[in-house]
């Protein structure tokens, strides 16, 4: 075997897709309407099945990842479960970052706590950062999120029920979706996108100007906003700040 691969797991879904979910007795049920995340946790018992279930989902994943391993002939190394930590840089940056999306009490609290005593986390630091680093790196990512998979070069397992697919993000791809989020912002985590600017007008923009840090930035000054506004924009979005040597170092245009 010519490689070794890591599995590189973002837990911040799992969490979700777990503390939403109904335990039936038999088997998890998806809860679409995710009432069972603000369910009190009294007594250990009733968190007792949600652990499982995080673990038989991780389980799953590492399956998924042999079978991978078996057609390309790689080696499988070690699986990496990285989680948020509850509160990260970028709130420091931007304080209606994720703003709608609070820590509740319940099952998604309780689960958490658990899970971070038993996986891994880094302190004021995103999941997302730490697994970009590491599929960067060789490892193969397994999750949900669309900035992950579209803005971060490398394999990468689409966890999302309806798609449950491969995909491989060249770094020509990458790039290019993240000057576009640089620009479109993301509504999910609440970064705002300049006035009349969505995702396809971001990309026309940059299919025009070219994709330079001069034509993101000249975008901004055309809009009226100054390049100390569009540096923080940009560092909400970057996924490449956080290395296990240094930490987080905010992205700068001096730097690139």
């Amino acid at each position: 075997m010519s490689k070794v691969k890591d599995i590189i797991i973002d837990a911040d879904h799992i969490l979700f897709l777990v503390a939403g979910s109904v335990d039936s007795g038999d088997g998890f049920e998806v809860d679409t309407d995710g009432d069972d995340i603000g369910l009190k946790t009294s007594s250990k018992s009733i968190l007792k099945p949600y652990k499982k279930r995080f673990k038989d989902i991780v389980a799953e994943y590492e399956k998924i990842a042999q079978v991978e391993s078996i057609s390309y002939k790689w080696g499988i190394g070690k699986t990496r479960v990285i989680m948020s930590d509850w509160k990260n840089f970028r709130y420091d940056l931007y304080d209606k970052y994720k703003s709608k999306r609070e820590d509740k009490e319940g099952i998604l609290k309780d689960l958490k706590k658990w899970a971070m005593k038993k996986y891994h986390f880094e302190p004021n630091t995103e999941a997302d950062d730490v697994v970009a680093y590491y599929v960067r790196k060789g490892g193969i990512g397994f999750t949900t999120d669309k900035d992950l998979f579209k803005g971060v070069s490398g394999l990468w397992y689409n966890t999302h029920f309806k798609h449950l697919c491969w995909v491989r993000t060249s770094k020509k791809e990458a790039k290019e979706f993240f000057m576009q989020q640089c620009l479109a912002g993301d509504p999910v985590d609440e970064i705002p996108a300049l006035p009349r600017v969505g995702i396809i007008t971001a990309k026309k923009m940059l299919d025009t100007g070219g994709y330079s840090w001069a034509t993101v930035f000249n975008i901004y000054h055309e809009k009226g906003f100054s390049e100390i506004y569009a540096t923080t924009m940009i560092r909400l979005v970057c996924m490449s700040q956080w290395t296990p040597k240094k930490g987080i170092v905010l992205w700068d245009i001096k730097n690139v």
